[in-house]
């Protein structure tokens, strides 16, 4: 599965989640506010969401908290052309208005950990797995203080992130990189079907990459055999039987025939009735005896 089709699923689900009680809903409502919202002028919050998914969440969360709101939808023009939809839902908040006016409000009030950074990801989030095997797991906000705040929470799980601010533009991403961390998060947050399929893609990957590494360290261990074995020939194919004790004969003929070119020290031995370790010893005796003789011919 890409990681596109598996962050449309993800979404999906967080978007069914149970609303189990108001404080979690409240909670999560902060996280999915602070992702991408603003206030107008008549003390309301303005929540803007690229994706479906994450603005039926805040609509189910409104409505069971009692909060009145509006929706819109359209289509914005962008460079010359149009793309997705953009859904706009304006209601009134006293606690995320405030927050949006004066940053530091947010460590005044109660706010449940998960269901915040549930709400976050939701709103703004992404799950990269890209092509050499690297995965990351990334929340995005225009406002740095709520990534500052969702980092101090990711300590608080004793989680690894880094924060990065894209250039150019009105945005900051706080990324959780290890594979484990990522894991630990999406079980936090109520997903396992999507943990698993998330795991196949790991595992399947890491079969791969396994295959690749062995295939790889038994081509470079031939390449090196290979060679090892054609300068060994090539030495011993300048002696002649005169120059050769008579009981490593039958080695150098072996060895310099047509079929012991390709043969293992563990096969010649076989052949010969020897030990591998007698077949080593020998071939050194004879690659010794080929360079004594040419320093002799010099």
């Amino acid at each position: 599965m890409k990681s596109k089709n598996l962050l449309a699923t993800i979404r999906t689900n967080l978007s069914t989640q149970p609303l189990e009680d108001n404080e979690r809903a409240y909670s999560e409502l902060i996280g999915l506010s602070l992702a991408n919202s603003f206030v107008n002028f008549k003390g309301g919050v303005i929540a803007s969401f690229e994706n479906a998914p994450a603005a039926r969440r805040m609509l189910r969360i409104l409505d069971m908290l009692g909060i009145k709101h509006t929706l819109s939808s359209y289509v914005p023009d962008r460079f010359g052309g149009v793309s997705g939809h953009k859904y706009e839902i304006v209601f009134n908040q006293r606690d995320i208005y405030n927050i949006l006016l004066d940053h530091d409000r947010i460590y005044d009030i109660d706010i449940l950990p998960i269901y915040f950074l549930r709400g976050l990801f939701l709103a703004r989030g992404n799950i990269y797995i890209s092509t050499r095997g690297g995965y990351r797991l990334t929340f995005a906000s225009r406002y740095q203080f709520a990534l500052i705040y969702a980092s101090d929470l990711l300590s608080e799980l004793h989680m690894s992130f880094a924060m990065q601010k894209r250039q150019g533009k009105d945005i900051w991403f706080l990324h959780v990189m290890k594979f484990d961390e990522i894991i630990s998060l999406l079980r936090l947050f109520g997903l396992k079907r999507d943990i698993e399929k998330l795991q196949n893609i790991y595992e399947t990957r890491e079969i791969k990459k396994n295959i690749t590494r062995i295939t790889n360290i038994e081509m470079a261990n031939l390449k090196r055999v290979s060679y090892a074995s054609s300068r060994q020939i090539k030495k011993l194919s300048k002696l002649t039987e005169d120059d050769i004790p008579s009981k490593l004969i039958p080695l150098w003929r072996l060895r310099v025939s047509p079929e012991g070119r390709l043969l293992s020290y563990r096969e010649i031995a076989e052949r010969l009735g020897w030990t591998k370790a007698k077949v080593s010893r020998g071939l050194k005796k004879l690659e010794k005896i080929a360079d004594d003789k040419t320093k002799d011919d010099i």
